[in-house]
């Protein structure tokens, strides 16, 4: 049977992302909404900054928004 290398990929990932958490689903969650904190804009009071289509905001957008201004 023929192995797609970009599933194996996904699937080891996944496997990655599970025993980091402990295969623990709602640290897994914890985890990737801290990881969302991380890369992308929030306000003083921890609540994401959202732009005008209410989209989140990469913290990278704004740094290479300001380079061109």
């Amino acid at each position: 049977m023929w192995k797609d290398p970009f599933i194996d990929e996904i699937h080891q990932i996944r496997e990655e992302w599970a025993a980091k958490f402990n295969y623990d689903a709602e640290a897994l969650l914890e985890g990737i909404e801290e990881q969302k904190r991380q890369d992308y804009l929030t306000d003083e009071n921890g609540n994401f900054v959202k732009d005008k289509k209410g989209g989140l905001i990469l913290k990278t957008a704004r740094i290479s928004n300001r380079v061109g201004e």
